[in-house]
């Protein structure tokens, strides 16, 4: 409980990303979601937002873990178990269980707006859309970071940035929000269950 005290900030962010999509997924049809996510469509955003998803990839987070185990080994275990989890997670769920679920490209047929913006210089993959592995990584390592560094604020702030990658995905049309939805809780699910079941060996 004492952890949970400490990073409530981070957590009502989580519960707030969480809950709202949660409602939207459940209220409305996905591609209609879509649609209305991509109507904010702005160039000054398509830039940050090609950035901001890729924070999730190995380009950024194998080199964060590296840093992380030479800075702190005991930190940087944590984090990579996590993380190595999480992906494991991802890979059985979308290959195993959810393989037929189709990501907004695989739909594309079924978008009659004239308006919608696919973005020509983003490669779309048309499956294994559920859930979202960047949302998930992003989730998974950026709250997970929030449980274990000191300064609880730049945890909030970490928190807040994996928010931006997961709905990153759903704005450049990867992922339908209830996939953001679901990775988000995997990512986080996996965070908390991870430290509590290392907090004591490694003394986090």
């Amino acid at each position: 409980m004492d952890t949970i005290k400490k990073n409530i900030v981070a957590i009502i962010i989580f519960i707030l990303f969480f809950s709202i999509g949660l409602a939207y997924v459940i209220t409305y049809p996905k591609l209609e979601i879509q649609q209305y996510i991509n109507s904010f469509y702005y160039p000054a955003a398509n830039t940050a937002f090609k950035f901001l998803t890729r924070l999730a990839e190995g380009w950024f987070t194998v080199p964060l873990l590296i840093f992380l185990l030479f800075y702190n080994w005991r930190k940087g275990l944590y984090i990579g178990f996590s993380y190595a989890t999480a992906s494991i997670l991802v890979a059985v769920l979308k290959r195993l269980a959810f393989s037929d679920f189709k990501r907004p490209h695989g739909f594309k047929e079924l978008i009659q707006n004239e308006k919608y913006n696919w973005l020509s210089d983003v490669q779309m993959p048309s499956n294994l859309s559920f859930p979202s592995g960047h949302t998930t990584v992003a989730f998974c390592v950026f709250f997970g970071l929030a449980l274990i560094i000191p300064n609880k604020k730049i945890g909030a702030a970490l928190t807040l940035l994996a928010v931006l990658v997961g709905f990153s995905r759903t704005y450049l049309s990867y992922h339908f929000l209830m996939d953001l939805v679901a990775g988000s809780f995997l990512g986080v699910a996996t965070a908390l269950g991870m430290y509590y079941t290392l907090k004591g060996k490694l003394k986090l």
